[in-house]
């Protein structure tokens, strides 16, 4: 497995888009597998990262900061509701009128072809 500090120095952004069509499509996938593993990792960091970083921005006082190399701005979670009984059963009935449709249609947009990676261990 390439080391991340060996993998980004040969695999910079401007440095990989120039080398791509060089490499085999193993080395192609082993390449992506590299980046997801840095990703997790890099995840991770954030995630533990996060409290002390939402404590720092709440001690501005403001919904938005300046920053050198960043804007931060405070926004609100989309809201949650309780809806009544029947709104339920609306939405219920919608979703069944939904997939009756889309079992006799054909889709207007989508359906590109995609690959997912799943990381083992």
């Amino acid at each position: 497995m390439t080391t991340p500090d060996s993998f980004t120095s040969y695999h910079s952004a401007a440095g990989f888009e120039a080398e791509h069509s060089k490499l085999s499509p193993t080395e192609i996938m082993e390449a992506m597998i590299d980046l997801r593993i840095q990703s997790r990792v890099i995840e991770a960091q954030i995630d533990q990262l996060m409290p002390a970083f939402k404590a720092a921005c709440a001690s501005f006082g403001r919904d938005r900061i300046e920053l050198e190399r960043a804007t931060i701005g405070k926004r609100l979670t989309p809201g949650q509701w309780n809806y009544s009984a029947s709104i339920l059963e609306q939405e219920a009935l919608l979703k069944h009128l939904k997939q009756q449709f889309q079992i006799t249609h054909e889709p207007c947009g989508g359906r590109e072809i995609t690959w997912t990676l799943k990381l083992l261990g």
